[in-house]
């Protein structure tokens, strides 16, 4: 999930053709910072998205990457962590 500024959405290198896509505003240590990986391929990008339940995406450039991030935003969303649903307790039969 992306928090609400997507001003803090930054391409951290891996190496030449590799970045992470990570969100500044979630702190380094936490695993939710990493919103995808990206990698040059084939004359564009693919993008690996993490935590967001997406398939890879071919890009043909980062700014579309970028673009795409801004849209899987919630705005209703101001963190990454949530409760899980409870599970209904049914007695044993």
């Amino acid at each position: 999930m992306i928090t609400v500024d997507q001003q803090n959405l930054v391409f951290e290198p891996l190496d030449e053709s590799a970045w992470r896509l990570c969100d500044t505003n979630i702190d380094e240590h936490d695993a939710a910072r990493l919103v995808a990986y990206v990698e040059r391929v084939d004359g564009g990008y693919e993008a690996i998205w993490l935590g967001l339940g997406m398939r890879p995406g071919w890009y043909a450039s980062r700014d579309d990457v970028l673009t795409t991030a801004r849209g899987l935003r919630r705005p209703d969303v101001t963190m990454t962590q949530s409760q899980p649903d409870p599970i209904a307790r049914v007695a044993p039969v």
